[in-house]
């Protein structure tokens, strides 16, 4: 960190993991089944203008507003993926939600087809300007929005414009994932940034690889080589 010393929204950053580690959780939480998009629906334009994407971690919610970040626990196995919703759905009322095949695929669903799931709105952070700057001064970020610097190869393993939802994901890779420090980089400026999930410092293409299969089999579905800034 810079320093001793954590400014307003660091503080909300801390504040995040350790709620998260701490398994306390909103009290409107929704328990029932869990289903996921078929690949027809890629490329289809979702109930608020967007354009689906099946490695993206969204989902369908009949009632809850656009741009909501909810966290999903698959309930027998108790793995969790948070999502952001932006679609209208499910339309059979004996579900509650439905999610792109990499948010089924993070829970262990998506061989199942159905789960039993637990829904949490999560509404600790909002996106302000304080966050907002912290990871726009910087391409490479630690998850409290410090600068750091790429080592070695490094892998991108989800990516979205939402900088709230990729801390949450971020969050949770780092807290269930054996992994030493999750970066955050972000492309681009303005409205294009894209802000990517990274891991770094692997020695070589071998271990790189591994990582790769890894990870794709823990349900990213676009893991790929980033050139390091």
């Amino acid at each position: 960190m810079r320093g001793y010393f954590l400014n307003i929204a660091q503080i909300v950053l801390v504040s995040l993991f350790l709620i998260a580690a701490g398994n306390k959780v909103p009290p409107n939480k929704q328990l029932g089944k869990a289903s996921y998009y078929g690949r027809e629906f890629e490329g289809r334009k979702t109930a608020n203008g967007e354009i689906f994407r099946n490695a993206d971690f969204t989902a369908a919610h009949r009632t809850m507003a656009f741009h909501t970040i909810v966290r999903v626990t698959n309930l027998k196995n108790s793995l969790t993926i948070t999502v952001r919703i932006n679609d209208r759905g499910p339309f059979v009322r004996s579900r509650i939600i439905d999610l792109s095949e990499a948010a089924a695929r993070r829970i262990g669903s998506y061989k199942h087809g159905l789960a039993s799931v637990k829904v949490e709105p999560m509404n600790l952070l909002q996106k302000n300007r304080e966050i907002d700057s912290l990871f726009t001064c910087e391409d490479v970020t630690d998850c409290l929005g410090n600068p750091e610097r790429l080592s070695g190869m490094s892998l991108s393993l989800w990516r979205t414009k939402d900088i709230v939802h990729m801390l949450y994901v971020a969050n949770e890779l780092y807290l269930h994932e054996d992994v030493e420090k999750v970066y955050i980089v972000g492309l681009g400026t303005g409205n294009t940034r894209t802000y990517h999930l990274v891991l770094s410092g692997y020695p070589n293409k071998q271990k790189t690889l591994e990582a790769i299969d890894y990870f794709e089999r823990k349900g990213f579905m676009e893991v790929k080589f980033l050139l390091n800034r």
